[in-house]
């Protein structure tokens, strides 16, 4: 299968995530009311999603919002209508206005759909063209800043509702910065203890030789300095939800009494007699691969089959582009009422930020979209220069894990890794030509390349 490669970016499309592009949504009803939306087609005309439903489309046009409407169109000839649609800030969507009808014949409902978009054409090349479209409607979560656009994050909030009553242990694993504790806030807010303490816990920020104090407590005269007895956060927990992040980084003296406390749902305070009940639910987060560690004696094997009980695995942003649309329109709502400002995106600002990697996924994004609504400047290309040729360039990544990359190995894989891609991105992806520019066969640029995501998946 040939990839399809962006010239502003070294991500390779394939089938399986071409259709993670963003999609614009109208479902209307017989007078053009809009009845529902999402967040792509609001940021297409510099609204928020609660303003645009409340609409009327022949509203918006009449406002200047789009030059054209195809659901009025669609209502009056009772026909499918497809052709390119021109927003007032600079977007041309490609979309389909389909009626679905009564069996009388009248209009019921009609559906506006399209997931192809480009930067404003002018006017004598917009033709009309057949589009289909099978986009879902967005879930949004504003309280704990939950969005999804994308099918992969639509199954996340799926899976999140369906176990979020038991008080079963999950596991999220991701990349750093994919939302891993905004998905535990999630799983919080629906279940039965949504009313309680919601204690988070960064497990790479604690010293080693005090995870036992922050987390079990302590008696008052336990040890010298302890002037009054503490709680620790397990038992802060209580009656709420616990959510253990980077629970890679605890020692393993530290496991083997956690594990105690998840089997027994109990506990002892250090200097402490009595038993402690806990009655939280645990939910574990990591951006490593856990199991690896455990075959690597790092990890114990017992805690992980505990706390693995439930898994769901964040994807990276740049495997569901299609988010990046949501993020950046609740990141920019929310930093316009934080600072007053009235910034909106432009088409060309929103396509750079399409085709970007984000290796820092969505926190990443959300610095980078308070830069633009604090300066009013300073677009990606600009970042990129004052940050290197590429976001993710070698040195960035070293310097993000200076504590853990040592091995020359490695070094060597990641270095010929990005290079392939680089001459990758040059050809458009074409790994014939890539192989004979380098002087070798086909399959070393894939074992190269599968080599380096290898190492990043360690590290």
């Amino acid at each position: 299968m040939q990839s399809r490669v962006s010239p502003q970016s070294n991500y390779f499309y394939t089938q399986e995530n071409i259709n993670d592009l963003p999609s614009a949504l109208f479902v209307t009803d017989s007078e053009g009311n809009i009845l529902m939306s999402n967040e792509f087609t609001a940021l297409t005309i510099g609204m928020t999603l609660d303003e645009i439903i409340k609409y009327n489309v022949k509203d918006l046009v009449r406002l200047g919002y789009y030059n054209s409407s195809i659901t009025m169109e669609a209502i009056k000839t009772k026909q499918r209508v497809c052709r390119t649609i021109n927003t007032n800030k600079g977007y041309s969507v490609l979309s389909t206005a389909t009626p679905l009808m009564y069996e009388n014949g009248e209009v019921r409902l009609v559906i506006t759909t399209s997931n192809d978009y480009k930067e404003k054409l002018p006017s004598d090349k917009v033709n009309a063209h057949h589009h289909t479209n099978d986009q879902q409607i967005a879930t949004v979560d504003k309280d704990v800043e939950l969005v999804a656009e994308s099918l992969a994050m639509k199954n996340i909030v799926s899976v999140c509702n369906q176990i979020a009553t038991f008080d079963s242990k999950v596991f999220i694993y991701g990349e750093s910065g994919t939302g891993k504790e905004v998905v535990a806030k999630y799983i919080h807010k629906k279940s039965d203890k949504k009313n309680g303490p919601f204690i988070s816990i960064n497990c790479a920020a604690i010293a080693p030789s005090l995870f036992e104090h922050e987390l079990f407590g302590y008696e008052k005269g336990s040890f010298v300095g302890a002037t009054e007895e503490k709680i620790g956060m397990i038992e802060a927990a209580n009656d709420g939800t616990l959510f253990l992040d980077e629970i890679s980084e605890i020692p393993l003296d530290m496991q083997a009494k956690l594990l105690h406390v998840m089997e027994s749902s109990q506990l002892r305070r250090i200097g402490g007699i009595e038993t402690v009940p806990i009655t939280c639910r645990i939910i574990s987060a990591s951006n490593r691969d856990l199991w690896k560690r455990v075959k690597k004696g790092m990890f114990r094997e017992d805690l992980f089959y505990r706390i693995n009980v439930i898994p769901i695995h964040i994807p990276p942003l740049r495997s569901r582009r299609s988010d990046i649309v949501g993020l950046a329109s609740t990141f920019i709502e929310d930093l316009n009422k934080k600072y007053k400002k009235n910034f909106i995106l432009s088409a060309e600002d929103f396509q750079q930020l399409l085709w970007h990697n984000w290796p820092g996924n969505a926190r990443e994004l959300k610095n980078f979209i308070e830069r633009l609504v604090v300066t009013g400047q300073m677009g990606i290309d600009e970042y990129n220069e004052e940050k290197g040729t590429d976001w993710f360039t070698l040195d960035y990544f070293i310097k993000q894990n200076k504590d853990r990359f040592t091995n020359l190995k490695d070094y060597t894989a990641i270095v010929e890794g990005r290079y392939i891609q680089k001459v990758l991105e040059t050809y458009n992806g074409n790994a014939t030509k890539t192989a004979n520019q380098l002087g070798v066969h086909r399959s070393v640029i894939y074992r190269k390349l599968k080599r380096m995501e290898e190492v990043l998946d360690e590290v």
